[in-house]
């Protein structure tokens, strides 16, 4: 077994889809730490990581102290941190607090939330989740990861496959067949998955830390 699916299993993990938003320019989510609502999210979970999945249009992603993260479609970000931040198109008169809809998505309501002007601008379409995972986790493969990390899903048959399941599973809001919210977790279990085996391929040769030395064999097999 190699080193990452080997941590990977070593740990207990959880995933969940929680929002398809559909957004017309301008507007404008803030998104509070991972923290503050894993209690609400995944209770008994120690450490939650977020991310937001493009799937139409564009978007800028705003982190304290940081230049902002253009996202086109099939860009997957991800906060393996938890880290607050904020969610844009355009200039938007305020920012959406997604923390008040929570109640609304943990009830199951997976319906899309539309939100934004209505004078024809832009649209932009994503789908924002979650992952959860035990505090030595974060100790391990999380470790020495940056706030954010951005990826593009789309370009070979792995990533189109995501995608497409995702986008499916999302359209299927009428269906009453059990074990929907299942399949929306282990979906959600496999983006974060897939990002770390791409992010690991793109690392440099002379990066550090736990994940570059697990796409070594000849360390990661020690």
């Amino acid at each position: 077994m190699d080193a990452l699916s080997h941590a990977l299993n070593s740990v207990r993990m959880t995933g969940a889809i929680f929002v398809d938003a559909i957004c017309t320019a301008p507007w404008g989510f803030s998104v509070p730490a991972m923290a503050r609502v894993a209690h609400l999210l995944a209770p008994g979970t120690e450490h939650l990581v977020g991310y937001h999945l493009v799937t139409e249009g564009t978007a800028l992603v705003g982190l304290a102290g940081e230049t902002p993260i253009g996202l086109a479609p099939g860009d997957i970000v991800i906060f393996p941190h938890g880290d607050p931040h904020s969610v844009t198109n355009g200039t938007p008169a305020r920012l959406i607090d997604s923390g008040a809809h929570l109640s609304q998505w943990l009830a199951g309501d997976f319906v899309p939330l539309r939100v934004g002007a209505d004078g024809g601008g832009e649209e932009t379409r994503f789908v924002c989740g979650y992952f959860g995972c035990e505090r030595h986790a974060a100790r391990l493969f999380l470790a020495g990861l940056p706030a954010c990390i951005k990826l593009n899903v789309r370009g070979d048959n792995a990533g189109a496959w995501l995608e497409n399941s995702i986008r499916h599973l999302l359209l299927d809001t009428a269906s009453s067949r059990p074990g929907r919210g299942v399949l929306l977790a282990k979906m959600a279990e496999a983006i974060f998955i897939e990002t770390l085996r791409r992010y690991m391929a793109e690392l440099p040769g002379e990066q550090m830390g736990w994940l570059a030395g697990a796409r070594d064999p000849i360390v990661a097999a020690r």
